[in-house]
């Protein structure tokens, strides 16, 4: 009766932990130290507890923390996760550490640590966000909209920038899209050039961008290439919420 209530007590303390940061980071794009400053003392009083009535191995624990701190860092100095991302992974690491110490005991044959099959889940669901980037811009382009405007595109460009990013109006360009160009100047001409801006990190200011092509607006009568964004963390949530279907 305790491992049941501990291990969904864990299950659902991290996923509402999870759905209040991805509210926020969609609200503000960004989430404060504070939540997790509280969130992992009690995260890691639940996974003491648990090793403590022997619902979980203290290896275990350890491998998958490790392999949070694994995922979580790489892809944040790669540029893929900022650093709320980063914290949120390391947390899932920490507090629910297999499978088979959520729902299904078959599971734990694998050794399989929780917070990967999440990463992998929420790494296809955010398939979906470029497919629907793609079919709106099929919309567009069935319109005749611009979204190729001002550039010589290789095919390739062309594909990428059709799953990738869409054109809006200069006045919507922030937190919520990020840039997919930017202007560059000749330095013997002083002519102010469109280039396109194939990956932006994710915790890069985006401010010098937003100044630079508003400084430049009569080259966007149609609007800027923009990339639209969704936080990580909702991915992850809904990876984590799916968990209990399929286990």
């Amino acid at each position: 009766m305790l491992e049941t209530l501990l291990m969904w007590g864990s299950f659902v303390f991290v996923l509402g932990v999870l759905g209040f940061v991805s509210v926020l980071d969609f609200k503000m794009r960004g989430v404060s130290n504070w939540v997790w400053v509280l969130a992992y003392p009690v995260g890691g009083m639940l996974t003491l507890l648990g090793v403590g009535v022997g619902l979980v191995d203290r290896g275990v624990v350890l491998v998958s923390l490790l392999v949070g701190l694994f995922l979580g860092l790489g892809l944040f100095c790669s540029g893929f996760y900022g650093s709320a991302d980063t914290k949120a992974i390391v947390f899932l690491g920490l507090v629910l550490p297999v499978v088979s110490v959520t729902f299904n005991p078959a599971w734990g044959v694998l050794g399989l640590p929780l917070v990967l099959v999440v990463f992998c889940s929420s790494t296809l669901l955010s398939l979906v966000w470029p497919l629907s980037i793609f079919v709106l811009n099929l919309k567009d382009i069935l319109e005749r909209k611009f979204l190729f405007d001002g550039f010589q595109l290789t095919p390739r460009q062309k594909v990428w920038l059709l799953f990738t990013a869409r054109r809006i109006p200069l006045t919507k360009l922030g937190v919520r899209y990020f840039p997919a160009e930017t202007i560059t100047v000749h330095d013997a001409t002083g002519k102010p050039t469109k280039k396109l801006l194939h990956f932006v990190k994710a915790e890069t200011k985006l401010d010098k961008y937003i100044a630079n092509i508003a400084k430049h607006h009569k080259l966007y009568p149609n609007g800027v290439l923009a990339s639209p964004t969704i936080p990580t963390l909702i991915f992850f949530t809904l990876a984590l919420a799916t968990i209990p279907l399929y286990t």
